[in-house]
């Protein structure tokens, strides 16, 4: 199957970028293939200037509180106390957690000589940079993975937070096998429910993709041929959630 998943709203899309980002860091930082230093650092910027907003740390913070009143409401299981813990120390690691805003270098020259080679038109190179080559070619492996583990440790707070609530999240997506006539599907949404993401799981071998368009009480799905960009004019099924925190 493949899946898809449409945000309902800015905050939740804002939890999911930020999710993609450490799901990004985590791959390059496992990879020994060439090069992988130079989307690192691209990434790494990238976090320093999502991840470090006050915003977003006081958005998880609420959102955590909120989960902890609602379970506080449910019976008390092995699976419900596990979670309650799990809640607590993603919240009591944000609440202490000093994260420097923006593009915070502190007294690390090399990183900010980076960041301004990556600003350049021609973004990070070696040829013109000697002191990123010489980091390149004399440290090992291990401490050029050491330096980036070093640098991503503070924002650890934000990703733990943001993968439990956005778990909460998708879990509350309880999916529903539907069909779309002629490739067109509209569903009605309650307004006064909190909707926050739209899943779509359709089968892998499928040429089709959805599109889809929302708003407080409806939402609407049409569906493209990937190649030819040609609307669905035949039946179609596939299952669909909604899930909401």
């Amino acid at each position: 199957m493949i899946r898809y998943e449409f945000p309902l709203n800015e905050r939740i899309r804002k939890f999911i970028r930020v999710e993609e980002l450490f799901l990004k860091i985590d791959v390059l930082a496992t990879s020994a293939k060439k090069y992988t230093e130079f989307s690192l650092f691209e990434r790494l910027f990238e976090l320093m200037l999502t991840a470090s907003r006050s915003d977003l740390k006081v958005d998880l913070i609420q959102e955590i509180e909120r989960q902890k009143l609602k379970l506080r409401s449910k019976a008390k299981t092995q699976a419900n106390n596990a979670l309650m813990v799990k809640l607590s120390k993603a919240k009591t690691k944000l609440e202490k957690a000093k994260i420097q805003p923006g593009f915070y270098f502190g007294d690390d020259k090399y990183l900010q000589e980076i960041k301004s080679r990556k600003d350049s038109p021609y973004g990070i190179t070696s040829v013109d940079f000697p002191e990123f080559q010489f980091w390149l070619q004399c440290e090992t492996p291990l401490a050029r993975k050491d330096y980036f583990k070093q640098k991503i440790a503070p924002f650890q707070p934000i990703k733990e937070a943001i993968f439990v609530v956005l778990a909460l999240l998708r879990s509350s997506a309880k999916e529903e096998l539907v069909s779309a006539e002629r490739g067109v599907f509209q569903k009605k949404l309650d307004p006064s429910l909190k909707n926050d993401l739209i899943t779509i799981s359709m089968n892998l071998r499928s040429k089709y993709y959805p599109n889809v368009s929302s708003n407080k009480y409806a939402l609407s799905i049409h569906f493209e041929h990937y190649l030819k960009h040609t609307m669905l004019d035949k039946s179609i099924k596939f299952k669909i959630g909604t899930g909401s925190l």
